[in-house]
This record gives structure tokens, sequence and C-alpha cells, in this order.
């Protein structure tokens, strides 16, 4: 196995990538973001290249196959980005991409998002049967790690929002929160707005209307929600539900007869689970009295446990911007040490951004051009790359200033 690198100078592992990635160890990067050649479109004249199979069947076996080595290599809180493209053959779209997502999901990856990269100043074209082409898929897949409900990988929304053009969303004047002092004061004295709604959740109850305020809202009308005041974060929910399930081992008692001492059915399991889709903390006001049960002294998580406020649902603008979505607009990137289109700088930089933390390990197995390790140098990442073409290193150490090759 390699040495992974331990500064921001990009790693290069000149060759076969089936045979490079072998070298990797288990569970040693945070991210790949990758864009591999595409069936039929370029030969490179090397013996065994990805890209020049007789069929595409056989194009996504070899990209299957691939993928079961990244799944080895990925941590299990980790995310895989491809952008790959399609191709028609006898006037027929071959759909490359789907069926190579699909075969992916078969071999236990987790499709999050099939996002849509939308070329902005895509290639003129001369078809005259057809539409043109101005779109690529990027699939953001995660691990399916086993005894996970759902998959538990790190995503960082707030670092890739987009800022709000013209002024934010705010549908009432009246404050966004309230302390559970000041809600009691004013509660008799709040006029919420009124909706005339008639439609088929009009005898529902709030809690039926699903996660989003703004459901909610078109029935009943703007009201405050009484809330933990602190944000508890998946890694801090996580380090709570551990922290109570070593001293509920310590007391040898189970979830029945904790059940049995709340008066609840079935709820005091979810509470020492540490799967994403079935765990969770209990509520403020059970918090105190888990703790004597537990026979826990330690007081450091009781501000967040126990602290409440009440928030405004209404319908409002993110003060960080918005969620980017599922199309993104780039242009492709130039770069005329190169013959052919590359990645645009903000595709990787938006994946690096969302699923990685300073000092991860970002791995590009078709390093090409080197804009994936570029970027993540750029962010204060670790990277590595595999390329079989040995005349790239030289672009690629042109535009990363210093490179690492083994």
């Amino acid at each position: 196995m390699i040495k992974l690198p331990d500064d921001e100078t990009p790693l290069i592992l000149l060759g076969d990538v089936f045979e490079r990635i072998k070298e990797l160890p288990d569970k040693s990067v945070n991210l790949v973001v990758t864009s591999p050649p595409y069936w039929q479109q370029r030969d490179y004249g090397e013996i065994g290249q990805i890209g020049n199979e007789n069929t595409p069947d056989e194009y996504i076996r070899k990209m299957a196959r691939l993928g079961d080595e990244i799944r080895r290599i990925l941590a299990d809180n980790g995310a895989y980005f491809l952008n790959i493209g399609d191709k028609y053959f006898k006037k027929n779209l071959q759909m490359i991409p789907f069926k190579l997502a699909i075969e992916m999901q078969n071999r236990g990856w987790v499709i999050r998002n099939v996002i849509i990269w939308h070329k902005i100043n895509a290639m003129p074209s001369s078809i005259k049967d057809r539409f043109a082409n101005t779109y690529e898929p990027i699939f953001f897949f995660a691990k399916n790690t086993e005894n996970y409900l759902a998959p538990e990988y790190y995503f960082n929304l707030d670092a890739v929002r987009i800022p709000h053009k013209g002024p934010l969303l705010r549908k009432s004047d009246l404050p966004l929160t309230l302390s559970i002092e000041e809600y009691e004061k004013m509660k008799d004295e709040l006029k919420f707005e009124k909706n005339e709604y008639n439609g088929k959740f009009r005898n529902a109850k709030r809690l039926n209307m699903g996660a989003s305020p703004g459901a909610r809202i078109s029935v009943y009308g703007e009201f405050y929600s009484r809330q933990r005041k602190h944000k508890i974060g998946a890694d801090l929910e996580l380090e709570i539900i551990k922290f109570i399930k070593e001293h509920k081992n310590k007391v040898g008692i189970t979830t029945e007869e904790i059940d049995k001492i709340f008066g609840y059915k079935d709820t005091a399991g979810h509470w020492f689970r540490t799967d994403r889709g079935g765990r969770c903390l209990p509520k403020p006001s059970d918090w105190l009295k888990l703790k004597e049960i537990l026979r826990i002294a330690d007081d450091k998580y009781d501000k967040i446990m126990t602290e409440e406020h009440y928030v405004l649902q209404t319908v409002k603008s993110h003060e960080n911007g918005k969620n980017p979505g599922d199309v993104w607009e780039f242009a492709t990137g130039k770069l005329k040490d190169a013959h052919f289109a590359i990645f645009p700088d903000e595709l990787p930089r938006r994946a690096i951004l969302s699923c990685t933390r300073k000092n991860d390990i970002v791995f590009d197995p078709f390093a090409g051009s080197g804009t994936t390790l570029k970027v993540a140098k750029e962010l204060g990442r670790r990277s590595i790359g595999i390329e079989m073409q040995k005349e790239f290193l030289r672009i690629i150490q042109k535009r990363c200033a210093e490179i690492k090759v083994l």
C-alpha cells in the first residue's frame, strides 16, 4: 500500500487505473470526483484503456468494476461524484450513464442526486434531425453501508449556498424567534395570518403536514413552534447517543424498562440507536429524567439538550443563500495545453466544498489535466490522482505548481 499524502501537494500514481487503485488502503479517501474517458469518444493508444471497448455493455461492466474498487477505498462517510457522457450509435442514444448508475445501485451504491451539468458554451451542432445536446449528467453517489437505514455521509450545504438575488423573502413582520418567557407574555396578543384553505388537509393536524413550514402554512397560516434552541448536527447527535448508551450499558437497564418508566411504547430504543435512519434524541422534557435513570452526573450536554425557544413557522429565505439545486450551469473549461474540453473548476469545487473538510483526501482516478487536484489544493485538501498518460504530467504540474509522482 502506498503512503497517503501528508500535505496538499497532489500525489499522482502513473499507470493503469485498475492496477494502481489496488495500492490505496481501504476507506482511505473522503471524496471521489472524476470524469472517465467516454465510450468510443477518443483513442489514447494505450493497452487496456477505458473507453475503447467494443460495446457499451462491456464499457459499463468495466466502469462498474472500477466502482467496486472506489467503494472499497472510500470512507463510509464519503461521496462519489461521477460525470459521464453518453454516445449515439446508429442514431440511437445508448443511455450509458443511466445504465451504469443502475448497475452501481445493484452493487451497493445509493444515488443521492442526478445533477445536470448544463454547458452554457456547448459546441454548435450541425445535426438537423434531433435537438443538440447541451448537458451531461453528474451522479452523486454515497455508500449504502451495512446496518444503516440511510447513508451516513458528510454533507455541508451551507458551504455551497448561492447568494439570493434581490431582497430576502420574508412573509411576516413577526419576530423569527421568541424566548419561552416572551412567548408566554405575547401569545394572547399575537395575530397570525389566516388562510382561506379548503383542500384535502383541511381537517388534518399540523403534525401531518410534513416537514416543510410552507406546507403547513398553506393550510393554517403562520404559527410558532417550540423547538430546541441549539442546533444539534449529525456528529454531535451521534456523540450524545454514544454517551447515554455507555451509561445505559453500565446501569444494565433495557430500553423496554426505560419505556415503562416514561410510559412510552417503542420510543426509548431510538435514543440509543446509531444508524441515521432510526436514531433520535430524547425530547428536552425527557432529558433530565433520563439522566436520573442512567445515573449520569455529567452536565456537559444539559444546556444544548434542554434549552428551548419558539420559532416562527413562515416562508422565508435562508440567510446564507439558496440551495444550488441539481442543475449546474457552467461553461466547459479551456486549456491551451490540452486539445479537449476540461472540467470547469467550479464543478469539483462545489463537490469538494459540500462533501469534505479541510485536510480530507480527494481522489480522481482519471486525473487528466488535473482540475480536481488543482481545486483540491486551492481549498486546503490533500489529493491523489491516477493517470495513464505520462505526457499529462507536465500539464498537471503546470497547473498545480508542484506534484509528487509514483
